[in-house]
C-alpha cells in the first residue's frame, strides 16, 4: 500500500504535498509515434494535476491516443542528493465545462495570478481564457506516484497516493 503523501521525508524535508503546491511545472511524456516530453503550468485539486494546452500540441495528441502517459514534478537543485520530486504514470483526459472545471480554473488563477493579464483586466472567466489561449482545460490523472528524495540515499523512492485537498 502508498504511503500517505505527508509523511515526512527522512531528513525532516517538505515532501511531496510542498511539491505539489510549490512547484509550477509538471512535464507531461508521451510516446506516439515517438518519445516526447512538454513542461507545462499545472495546478492540483483532489488528486488530479489540471493544465491547459491546445488540443492540437503532441503531447495531448499522444496521450490521448494511446490512453496513457507519464509525468514528473521536481525541485531546482544543485546536487544530485537534492534531487526530490515526484514521477507518475496515469492518463491525461480533457475536462469537460461544468463544476469541475470551474473550480480547477480558480484554482489555477489563485496558483497563477498572471491569468489576468492575458484576460487584459476582464474578471477571470474559463470560456474567455481558453478562447484567447486556444487552448482547453486538461486533467492528468496519476495512477501510479513516487516520491524520490536522494536526500534518503540512492534507495529514496517510494510509492505514495497523492492527496485529495488541493
Amino acid at each position: 500500500m502508498p504511503d500517505s503523501p505527508d509523511q515526512p521525508t527522512p531528513d525532516g524535508g517538505r515532501g511531496p504535498s510542498s511539491l505539489l503546491r510549490d512547484e509550477r511545472t509538471l512535464v507531461l511524456a508521451t510516446s506516439d509515434p515517438g518519445p516526447w516530453s512538454a513542461p507545462v503550468y499545472f495546478v492540483h485539486l483532489r488528486g488530479r494535476l489540471y493544465l491547459f494546452s491546445s488540443p492540437e500540441s503532441r503531447h495531448v495528441r499522444g496521450a490521448l491516443s494511446t490512453g496513457r502517459c507519464a509525468g514528473s514534478i521536481h525541485r531546482a537543485s544543485d546536487g544530485w542528493r537534492e534531487i526530490e520530486g515526484l514521477q507518475m504514470d496515469g492518463r491525461l483526459t480533457e475536462v469537460p465545462p461544468g463544476i469541475e472545471a470551474e473550480e480547477a480554473f480558480a484554482a489555477y488563477v489563485h496558483k497563477f495570478p498572471t491569468v489576468h493579464d492575458l484576460l487584459r483586466g476582464q474578471p477571470p472567466d474559463l470560456a474567455l481564457f481558453t478562447g484567447r489561449l486556444r487552448a482547453r482545460m486538461y486533467a492528468f490523472v496519476p495512477e501510479r506516484v513516487f516520491h524520490v528524495d536522494n536526500r534518503a540515499g540512492m534507495t529514496g523512492r517510494r510509492a505514495i497516493r497523492l492527496p485529495e485537498g488541493p
